[in-house]
C-alpha cells in the first residue's frame, strides 16, 4: 500500500449577498477556491513538483479548510457548483512531461463536523488514478438562504497556520 499526501492550499473565501433574478430574494453566495497538491508540494524556487512515477489510486475526501458550517435542515434549496483544472504534471528525468493518469470529475458534498459540533461543512472529493505528482485547482460556489449559515468558517487553517495548507492522505494501491 502506497500513500500520497494531499495538501490543500486555500485562497481567500469570498462571501456576497446576491439577488435572485426572478424572485428578488436575497441569498448568500460563498466562493471557495484553492489548489490541491497531490503527492509532493512544488519546490519554492522552481514551482515544480518532483517526479514520483508510481501508479497510485486517488480517493480523497477533504474538508475545505475555510468551510462555513451550515444548518442541514435549511439546505433544501442549496445550489453548489464545482470546477477543477489540472495545474502541473511533473517532468520526467528526460525533462519531458510525465504521465498523468486520470482524475474523475470532482464532487462536493456536505459532511458532519469531524469533532461533533453542530452543522455540516463542505468536502471536496477527488478520485482517479495518477502516475505522477500534480496540482489541481478548484473552485466551489455555494448559493443558499442566509439563515442556512450557522457559523462562519475559519480563515486560518488549524492544521498548519504558517503556510495555509491542510494535509490529507490519499489511499493508493
Amino acid at each position: 500500500m502506497i500513500e500520497a499526501a494531499v495538501h490543500l492550499a486555500a485562497q481567500p473565501r469570498l462571501d456576497t449577498l446576491v439577488t435572485e433574478l426572478h424572485s428578488e430574494s436575497r441569498r448568500l453566495r460563498t466562493d471557495y477556491a484553492g489548489v490541491a497538491w497531490i503527492g509532493d508540494r512544488p519546490a519554492a524556487g522552481s514551482g515544480m513538483a518532483g517526479p514520483d512515477y508510481t501508479r497510485r489510486a486517488v480517493d480523497a475526501v477533504l474538508f475545505l479548510p475555510d468551510t462555513h458550517w451550515y444548518d442541514v435542515d435549511t439546505l433544501d434549496d442549496v445550489e453548489v457548483q464545482v470546477t477543477a483544472g489540472l495545474l502541473q504534471v511533473a517532468p520526467t528525468a528526460r525533462q519531458s512531461q510525465g504521465l498523468v493518469g486520470a482524475l474523475a470529475e470532482p464532487t462536493v458534498d456536505f459532511f458532519e463536523h469531524p469533532e461533533g459540533e453542530p452543522g455540516v461543512g463542505l468536502c471536496l472529493q477527488v478520485r482517479g488514478e495518477i502516475w505522477s505528482n500534480l496540482g489541481v485547482s478548484y473552485r466551489v460556489s455555494v448559493l443558499c438562504r442566509r439563515e442556512a449559515l450557522l457559523r462562519v468558517g475559519d480563515t486560518d487553517t488549524e492544521a498548519d497556520a504558517e503556510d495555509g495548507d491542510v494535509d490529507g492522505q490519499v489511499s493508493a494501491a
